[in-house]
This record gives structure tokens, C-alpha cells and sequence, in this order.
């Protein structure tokens, strides 16, 4: 179920929250750096510099709750976009099996989207998707693909 804007807030304030050691509104790399690694996670400074650069709107070189708060809602976005994702790659995944064969995929291009392919063309759709060559088409393939087309 999807949250709500106050629900994405709330997060963003508890976010805030863990990892705002000084209580002063801003998240640096310290800060980062020290919560992650005081929870078992092995993480490069520069790694989390490049993070906080990439989302620091302001130029502070730290975390405001403004750009925490867009952080979420990408996150959010992100989270809720890939389960839309899932659905439709299960609708195809008619055996359940958590991958498309290339009957699968077939029959769903003819009945969603009204398109006969002919086995040569499924042959080279195949190619282009199944990168692995294992022939089937997983979820993380899938959604590689229909994130190509966005």
C-alpha cells in the first residue's frame, strides 16, 4: 500500500533522527559514516561523500531535513514503482515459476498488447533481454529492460 505524504515525512524526521548524532538539523559525512559502520556496514568515506554531494541541494557539504525528505520520496517512488513492476512481470509468469520463457512472453505481447510475433522476432527480443542467456527472462532482466524504454 502506497504512503502517504505525511507517512514519507514522518520517515524522513526519523531518518533524521538516527542519524543526526549533534542535533543540529544537518547530517554530514561523519555522521553518516558513523552510523553505518556502528551497525556493521562497511562503507568508503569517499563513497558516502559522493552520496551526500549527489543530494546536497544546498551546497553545505550535510543533510538538511528538506533534502532528506526528497532522499524518501525518490525512495518511495522507487519502492513503489518496483512493485507495480512486479506485478505485471508476474501476470506474465504464468507457471509461477519467477521467470518468462519466451511462450510467456509471446502470449502476453499478443493478448496485452494485440502484437503476433513470429518466432524470429521472439528470437531476437530474446537476445536483447535475456542477459544472461539463460533462456528466460528474469525480474531483474525485465525490469532493466522496461527501465531502457522510460
Amino acid at each position: 500500500m502506497a504512503k502517504t505524504y505525511e507517512e514519507v515525512e514522518t520517515d524522513a524526521h526519523i531518518a533524521m533522527g538516527l542519524f543526526d548524532h549533534d542535533e543540529n538539523g544537518l547530517i554530514t559525512v561523519d555522521e553518516f559514516y558513523h552510523t553505518f559502520t556502528r551497525n556493521g556496514y562497511q562503507i568508503d568515506k569517499d563513497e558516502l561523500s559522493l552520496i551526500v554531494e549527489n543530494v546536497d541541494q544546498d551546497g553545505d557539504g550535510a543533510i538538511n531535513f528538506s533534502e532528506m525528505l526528497t532522499i524518501m520520496i525518490r525512495m518511495h517512488k522507487q519502492t513503489r514503482e518496483s512493485q507495480n513492476l512486479l506485478k505485471v512481470f508476474e501476470v506474465m509468469d504464468k507457471d509461477g515459476n519467477k521467470r518468462i520463457s519466451k511462450s510467456e512472453l509471446k502470449k502476453a505481447l499478443k493478448l496485452y498488447c494485440n502484437k503476433k510475433v513470429s518466432n524470429d522476432e521472439m528470437d531476437r527480443i530474446m537476445q536483447e533481454v535475456d542477459f544472461d542467456n539463460d533462456g528466460y527472462i528474469s525480474f531483474v532482466e525485465f525490469a532493466n529492460c522496461v527501465h531502457l524504454f522510460k
